[in-house]
């Protein structure tokens, strides 16, 4: 490890053999579990990459791409673990905002414009706003309805929730379509398994080999798809908004 620590600090080019001891640190931190330094070394190989200017390289680009859909991936994971309890618009504030910053993570990496990291991007996209849906549902109710209050209160929840699932599969169609121009990675598998969950009657699932030409197979496409849905985060902010006013309810370089 500090052999690689003196290359990176003394050796900052050529940047991909730099880069390539960054990341093999950024893997023993991983593996010693020493997440701290794991994520500050990810947060360097960014870093090194944003700043490298002309020498900039796909390696860099692809390496610096990986680093930030791991840091993207943690902050999805601290949006999904808030759940939505009374006080309802306290929670629901904080919910929207780590909303924010996971949707914003995630549209950061299609700059890199790494298919894999972009079609990963595009699946947590998806998740988001299932995630948000599926928060609505789950949500603590407001104590001390009658009976009839219970009623329109849950209609209301589902009338909330729905355009978020709706949004869900809209973005996640988009990784489904990645199949027509022949790319395919475990990304665009995660959404097609996920669209078969959620809408069978559309995306029929049958046992048939792997793969590329599998998928292809398995997933018969069975409508047409939906008008496209504006999937901004603006319009996620605008529903959100409307919730809150039930509170009364690339290869390795060679040396």
């Amino acid at each position: 490890m500090r052999v690689y620590e003196q290359y990176v600090n003394d050796y900052p080019r050529p940047l991909d053999l730099a880069m390539e001891a960054r990341n093999r640190l950024s893997e023993i931190f991983k593996a010693d579990s020493d997440y701290e330094r794991y994520y500050a070394q990810l947060n360097d190989i960014i870093d090194a990459d944003r700043e490298a200017g002309i020498d900039r390289t796909d390696r860099s680009r692809y390496l610096a791409a990986k680093a930030a859909l791991v840091l993207a991936e943690q902050s999805y994971k601290r949006f999904a673990d808030l759940e939505l309890v009374q006080p309802f618009e306290e929670s629901l504030a904080e919910k929207q905002l780590r909303m924010d910053v996971a949707m914003a993570s995630f549209e950061a990496l299609v700059d890199y414009e790494v298919a894999e990291v972009t079609a990963a991007a595009t699946f947590y996209l998806a998740e988001i706003y299932f995630e948000f849906s599926a928060a609505l549902l789950d949500s603590e109710r407001p104590a001390g309805l009658s009976e009839a209050e219970k009623v329109d209160y849950e209609m209301v929840i589902e009338e909330e929730a729905y355009p978020f699932e709706e949004r869900a599969i809209s973005v996640h169609e988009e990784n489904f379509e990645l199949l027509s121009v022949g790319v395919y990675n475990p990304w665009v598998q995660k959404s097609l398994d996920k669209l078969a969950v959620l809408m069978p009657g559309r995306y029929a699932k049958a046992e048939i080999s792997g793969g590329f030409v599998g998928s292809i197979d398995r997933y018969a496409y069975r409508m047409p798809i939906a008008p496209e849905i504006d999937i901004a985060a603006e319009g996620a902010e605008g529903d959100v908004e409307a919730t809150a006013q039930m509170t009364d309810g690339p290869a390795p370089a060679k040396d």
